[in-house]
Order: C-alpha cells, then sequence, then structure tokens
C-alpha cells in the first residue's frame, strides 16, 4: 500500500511471469552453497562431514578436484551463482538470449559432474554425498531450463 491507503499498481505483466525461475534460483542458490562448503573444505578452511556413506574426503581431495590448478568446488560455486543471477533476469524480464547462455551453462555443468560421477564411479572408486547432491541439482536446472526453452519456442 502506498502512503494514500491505495495499493501500487503492478505492471501489466507481473502475473504473467514464468514461475519456473524461481524454482531453478532456490535450487542454484542450494548448489553454490554445497559447492562453497566443499571450496572451504577442500581449501582446509573447515572439516569435510560426509556422514555414514561415501567418501567425501577422498574425492574432494584426489587430483580429479582441480582443473589446472583450480578446484572444480569454486567452479561450481561461480557457475550456481551465475546461474542464479541469470535466473532472477529471466524471471523479470522473460525471454532475454541470456537465458540461452542461463541454459547452456547448465547443460555443460550437468555433463561436467555426469563426467566427475563416473570418475568417481571408475577410477576414484569413491562417492561424495554432496557431489552426488550437486549432480543432482545441475541436472535437474539443466533439464526444467532445457524444457521450459522448448515450449516458449513452441
Amino acid at each position: 500500500m502506498s502512503s494514500t491507503g491505495r495499493s501500487r499498481p503492478q505492471p501489466a505483466d507481473a502475473a504473467a511471469r514464468p514461475r519456473w525461475p524461481l524454482g531453478l534460483l532456490g535450487l542454484s542458490l542450494i548448489g553454490a552453497a554445497i559447492s562453497a562448503y566443499l571450496w572451504r573444505a577442500k581449501a582446509g578452511e573447515m572439516s569435510l562431514i560426509c556422514g555414514p556413506v561415501g567418501d567425501c574426503a577422498t574425492v574432494n581431495s584426489s587430483a580429479f578436484s582441480e582443473v589446472l590448478g583450480v578446484p572444480v568446488a569454486l567452479l561450481g560455486t561461480v557457475m550456481y551463482a551465475s546461474l542464479a543471477v541469470v535466473l532472477l533476469v529471466e524471471w523479470r524480464r522473460p525471454g532475454t538470449p541470456l537465458s540461452q547462455f542461463g541454459f547452456a551453462l547448465a547443460l555443460a555443468g550437468a555433463l561436467f559432474s555426469l563426467y566427475l560421477t563416473g570418475v568417481e564411479a571408475f577410477v576414484i572408486r569413491a562417492y561424495c554425498v554432496w557431489c552426488l547432491t550437486s549432480w543432482v541439482l545441475i541436472t535437474i536446472i539443466a533439464w526444467t531450463w532445457g524444457r521450459a526453452l522448448r515450449r516458449s519456442a513452441a
């Protein structure tokens, strides 16, 4: 309500905004938190808690936990944060070309995460519950985003 007691008029397109970006924004923030946790654990800033299943310490300290000296968890944090920004823009202004970039980034993240999951299974022979959770999150984000783009093109 404004100071005159009347409600402010909302933009006509506010009701037409798609809701899917907000759901994916939430998943992106969860992914960013997980990646930041793994990154801080890799840097030795905090202990890594894995629970009764998996061996997160082995995975997070393996040679595969870095790309050209950059921790994969840092790359994940940057990716998820970037996706969150793009999703916020997509929610505010649906159909921007930035959405295509966001989908491509999510798809690349899902494929890279799938590769890393294969490395966990067949090379390291240890699993990180946090990494697997991140793989599920980014796969859901990429799949949902792709479906939304496909629907909007139809």
